[in-house]
C-alpha cells in the first residue's frame, strides 16, 4: 500500500524560515488536515509534497503514483471552455469512457450540460472551484493536495461534497489538505495537524477515533467546544 512520509522538513523562504522540524505520516486512504491561520506554512507543505519545491534539509518518501493538486485559485485556462478545461490534464481524453465519467462529475457536482461552453468568466467562483476539483479527480488521483478547495462554496453544497469525497477516499484515495474550517477538518480527517504559527512545526496532532461518515454532531461538538481551537484560529 503507498505511504508518504516527511521527517524533520525544514524550509526557508527569502531568508525567513517557514517550515521547522516537521514530520507527517500519510497511508493509503487516509485524510490529513492542516488547521492553522494564515501565513502559518500550511501551504508551504503542501507545496513540498507536491514537488513544486524542495526541503533544505530531511527526507520526503512517497509511494503514490497519480498526485493531483487543487490550488486556492481555480487555474483554469480563460481562453478554453469548461468542458476543455475539465479534459485538458487527462492522458485519454477523447475516450467514450474518459468523456462519460466527465459528465458524471460534472453533474455531482451540478455542473450542467448548458454550462459545458461556458469560458472561466462566464461562471461563478464556486462553480469555477467545483470545476478544478472535477479536472483533478478524473484523473483518478491516489494521492489529492487540497489547498481550502471548499471555501468558495456555501454551507448546503460544502455538505454534499463532503459526502461525495468520502467515496473517493474509500476506495483508496489519500488527501492532505489545508482548511481554516474546524467542521471540515471534523467531518473529512483521520488526522488533524494543528500549527499556530509561523515556522510550521509539530504542535499538536488530533487523531479522530471514530471512522469518517460515523461522526454524529454530538461528537462533533464535542470537539469543537475543546479550549485549543480558539488559540489557533484566524
Amino acid at each position: 500500500m503507498a505511504s508518504l512520509h516527511l521527517q524533520n522538513i525544514e524550509k526557508s523562504l527569502m531568508g525567513e524560515t517557514i517550515v521547522e522540524n516537521f514530520n507527517l505520516d500519510l497511508a493509503a486512504g487516509e485524510v490529513i488536515c492542516l488547521y492553522g491561520p494564515s501565513g502559518c506554512g500550511k501551504t508551504t507543505i503542501l507545496r513540498l509534497i507536491a514537488g513544486l519545491i524542495r526541503p533544505d534539509r530531511g527526507q520526503i518518501n512517497s509511494d503514490f503514483q497519480r498526485l493531483r493538486y487543487l490550488f486556492q485559485e481555480h487555474r483554469l485556462l480563460p481562453w478554453r471552455s469548461l468542458w476543455d478545461n475539465i479534459l485538458l490534464t487527462h492522458p485519454q481524453p477523447n475516450t467514450a469512457k474518459t468523456q462519460e465519467q466527465a459528465r458524471l462529475l460534472l453533474t455531482k457536482l451540478h455542473l450542467h450540460p448548458e454550462d459545458y461552453d461556458k469560458y472561466p468568466d462566464e461562471l461563478s467562483g464556486g462553480m469555477r472551484q467545483r470545476a478544478a476539483l472535477v479536472r483533478a479527480l478524473l484523473c483518478q488521483p491516489d494521492l489529492l493536495l487540497l489547498d481550502e478547495p471548499f471555501s468558495a462554496l456555501d454551507y448546503e453544497l460544502k455538505l454534499q461534497l463532503y459526502d461525495w469525497l468520502q467515496s473517493y477516499i474509500t476506495n483508496g484515495m489519500s488527501v492532505v489538505m489545508v482548511t481554516h474550517d474546524r467542521f471540515e477538518a471534523l467531518q473529512l480527517a483521520d488526522k488533524i495537524y494543528i500549527l499556530p504559527r509561523k515556522p510550521a512545526r509539530n504542535h499538536r496532532l488530533i487523531e479522530l477515533d471514530r471512522p469518517r461518515g460515523q461522526r454524529d454532531q454530538e461528537l462533533i461538538r464535542h470537539y469543537l467546544a475543546q479550549p485549543f481551537w480558539q488559540a489557533y484560529h484566524d
